[in-house]
């Protein structure tokens, strides 16, 4: 577990335990801190790891929701709310400028006049558009939520990436045993956004975990697109098939944005994770054995492999990080515990750094309307 710092003042980073993936992506946050927002201001687990993140100067915190019921919450929480800002979005000061937004875009298009209010109120909607706008560097929603409300927002009001036909997501997966991916590191996708995948989608999930793989640790990615067949061995038919396409057409986004990864499939997940099985059934492959970032055929697969991971215990799990938005945000599960909230936040607001880098044009519609 990630110990709360003893006080709310001059946190250091190195109170919280080196052998944590959050330890690593905190060092590198600090000297660049970002601005999160959380929509579920009064949820308590994101009371206490958002008062854990301002206080470890990983960045700025906005929590949304009544300032009454989130100092309650906090309170009861026993949490220093120091360098957080409460803001309720029924009176926050730009929504007269969100309600233009959403005249003139298609993302409001089909709501009334009379219905923006509401819209408006609704926190996640809120936040979103704060993304939009600039106003803060990434979001971190869904712990009190489903994850369409989450979902539906963020895919209609954040432009993507120009080179992602659909968004999926990434969950990270940080695992005791060392040997397992790049350290005990792995990624996988996509276990919350798209049902049946197109090969096309397959490919931009690969390319987006790679992408992700790379930011997050500089390193390069080893990707396996996984099947219940490794090479062949249940014959070609549509699913294999189509695994086997994605793989292909993944190289070649990849060479096309100039990331540097080794991707190959179809392979079953004991082929990609173990270097004896590998042997047997993948024999050459740069991936197998080794693989550090696995794209599961479908949603089923993704989303309950990921939740036994989480069910059976003893892997620290931080998602689910959406791939291919402009700007960086987290659809994360329900019930997400104190840890999982905090180190999906220091891996959105190490992203928002990685991505002013990629991509430095303003993303805020009267910036960009303006020049």
């Amino acid at each position: 577990m990630l110990a709360l710092p003893s006080n709310g003042k001059g946190s250091k980073i190195d109170e919280v335990s080196t052998e944590t993936l959050f330890h690593s992506l905190a060092e590198k946050l600090v000297g660049h801190p970002k601005r999160i927002v959380f929509p579920e201001g009064t949820n308590p687990q994101v009371v206490r790891a958002a008062a854990r993140f301002a206080q470890l100067r990983l960045g700025p915190v906005v929590l949304l929701g009544q300032p009454d019921l989130i100092r309650r919450q906090a309170k009861a929480q026993k949490v220093d709310l120091d360098r957080v800002m409460l803001l309720d979005p029924v009176e926050g000061q730009d929504r007269q400028m969100f309600k233009d937004h959403l005249r003139t875009e298609p993302s409001g298009a089909k709501l009334k006049l009379s219905q923006i209010d509401d819209y408006l109120s609704d926190p996640i909607i809120y936040g979103t558009l704060m993304l939009r706008f600039g106003q803060v560097d990434g979001l971190v929603a869904g712990v009190g939520a489903y994850s369409g409300n989450v979902l539906r927002p963020l895919i209609r009001m954040i432009p993507r990436l120009p080179h992602i036909s659909r968004i999926s997501s990434a969950t990270i997966l940080e695992c005791p045993d060392k040997n397992i991916g790049d350290g005990g590191l792995l990624l996988a996708g996509d276990a919350a956004v798209v049902p049946t995948p197109t090969a096309d989608e397959l490919a931009a999930t690969a390319v987006g975990l790679a992408g992700l793989k790379m930011r997050l640790t500089g390193k390069k990615a080893r990707v396996a697109l996984l099947s219940y067949s490794t090479k062949g061995s249940a014959g070609l038919n549509a699913e294999t098939g189509k695994v086997i396409q994605a793989t292909q057409k993944a190289k070649v986004l990849a060479d096309r944005i100039g990331l540097r990864a080794e991707f190959d499939g179809e392979l079953q997940i004991d082929a990609a994770l173990d270097p004896q099985k590998a042997l047997l059934k993948a024999k050459g492959s740069t991936v197998a054995g080794r693989a550090d970032c696995l794209v599961f055929p479908d949603l089923g697969a993704g989303n309950i492999a990921v939740k036994s991971i989480q069910h059976f215990g003893g892997v620290r799990t931080y998602g689910n990080i959406l791939l291919g938005l402009r700007l960086p945000a987290a659809e994360i599960s329900r019930g997400a515990s104190e840890d999982e909230v905090l180190g999906v936040a220091a891996i959105v607001g190490l992203l928002a750094v990685e991505y002013r880098k990629l991509y430095p044009e303003p993303a805020s519609p009267v910036v960009a309307r303006g020049r």
